[in-house]
């Protein structure tokens, strides 16, 4: 399933990078997996995992800003 580490379109939707991962998660919970598969999707997870922390941390920034600017006042 996973031979070689795809790459990661650079305007890759967090949903979409966050589906993939829970794939791969998927894929290393099962046994019956090739350890060179498992090795490929765990990477490919690692890879996925940054993609959605950092849209994560960009989604907070703009939040702080939004914030500092008093433009959402609580």
């Amino acid at each position: 399933m996973t031979d070689k580490i795809e790459t990661i379109p650079e305007n890759i939707k967090f949903e979409e990078a966050m589906k993939k991962l829970e794939d791969l998660a998927a894929m290393l919970q099962d046994q019956s997996v090739p350890l060179d598969e498992a090795i490929a999707a765990y990477e490919g997870g690692l890879k996925y995992y940054e993609v959605c922390k950092k849209i994560l941390d960009e989604a907070n920034q703009k939040i702080v800003v939004i914030d500092e600017n008093g433009v959402n006042e609580r």
